[in-house]
């Protein structure tokens, strides 16, 4: 009966670390979108935003943060560029042909003049000099404008 005891205490609590495991796996894959605003009024309408997404809590808590300061003093996104739109990176109907790597970007205070840029205007319309030589992309007027829900 000893042995019957232990054996199950054993089972219940290799079932508890695998159900544990498996809540914090599910946790760190679910990404957070935000819509990316751009400061002034763009010539075409397909600049004015885009959506980049981020399962890293480190950097959930900056851009929590950043979202109750003034637009003049939120950073800058930077990020690297994966070809594709992710199945989200879109303003309005416009999907686009690029996002950011959902494990390499960050918020910066600038960034170098050669990965400033606009997202359509610039990033889609030339998209294989994006992709292959700048591969990054921190346009200097964008800022997190919030967070959405899946789009």
């Amino acid at each position: 009966m000893g042995r019957t005891v232990l054996l199950m205490i054993c089972i219940i609590f290799l079932l508890l670390v695998m159900i544990y495991s498996c809540k914090k796996d599910s946790e760190a894959a679910t990404l957070h979108y935000y819509e990316v605003g751009v400061k002034g009024s763009p010539a075409d309408w397909r600049d004015s935003s885009f959506i980049i997404a981020t399962n890293n809590s480190d950097l959930i808590s900056l851009i929590d943060a950043q979202l109750f300061l003034p637009l003049a003093q939120r950073k800058i996104v930077n990020g690297e560029l994966v070809s594709g739109n992710g199945g989200y990176n879109k303003n309005a109907s416009h999907q686009f042909k690029w996002h950011f790597n959902e494990d390499n970007w960050e918020l910066a205070d600038f960034s170098v003049e050669i990965y400033d840029g606009r997202a359509f205007t610039d990033v889609d319309t030339d998209i294989r000099y994006w992709l292959d030589t700048v591969k990054r992309f921190a346009p200097w007027s964008s800022y997190i404008k919030k967070e959405i829900s899946k789009p």
